[in-house]
């Protein structure tokens, strides 16, 4: 799940699972449930379990790989990749391959989730493109808000 963005079928199936796993008592067949498997999933403090939604466990885990890609420019994951996928070193500003390879997708999938999540620390200004970077003034479709 770190490396790879697990197809829709398997999340289910895992989900399933873990919520058969849970309701499951001693008669084996059907089994009852008394909260939906969404109030489970949520945080203990606002009244779930706390259990983990694959989903969102496997979009957290390929965040890292990009939060890795971004940090760690001396790896050898990072050269390989940018120098066939993002040669400008932005792995958000990536070229559209046409035969992307499965690693390569999971990970362009998890930078675009992760996208709207990111802010700027100027520094020094270099890596700042003042037209096409996000600002924040951009409203939940992207559009810039007008007042």
């Amino acid at each position: 799940l770190s490396i790879f963005l697990a197809p829709k079928g398997v999340i289910e199936d895992i989900q399933a699972k873990l919520s058969k796993t849970w309701w499951a008592g001693k008669d084996k067949g059907r089994f009852w449930t008394m909260l939906p498997w969404r109030t489970l999933c949520k945080p203990k403090g606002m009244g779930g379990l706390g259990i983990r939604d694959v989903r969102l466990l496997n979009l957290a885990l390929l965040g890292r790989q990009v939060w890795r890609l971004i940090n760690n420019k001396d790896s050898l994951c990072f050269k390989v990749l940018s120098s066939k996928d993002f040669p400008d070193s932005n792995i958000f500003k990536a070229k559209k391959v046409d035969k992307a390879s499965f690693t390569w997708s999971s990970i362009t999938e998890a930078a675009e989730a992760l996208k709207n999540g990111f802010g700027w620390q100027v520094g020094n200004g270099d890596m700042i493109n003042i037209w096409v970077d996000n600002w924040g003034m951009e409203g939940l479709n992207g559009d810039a808000i007008r007042e």
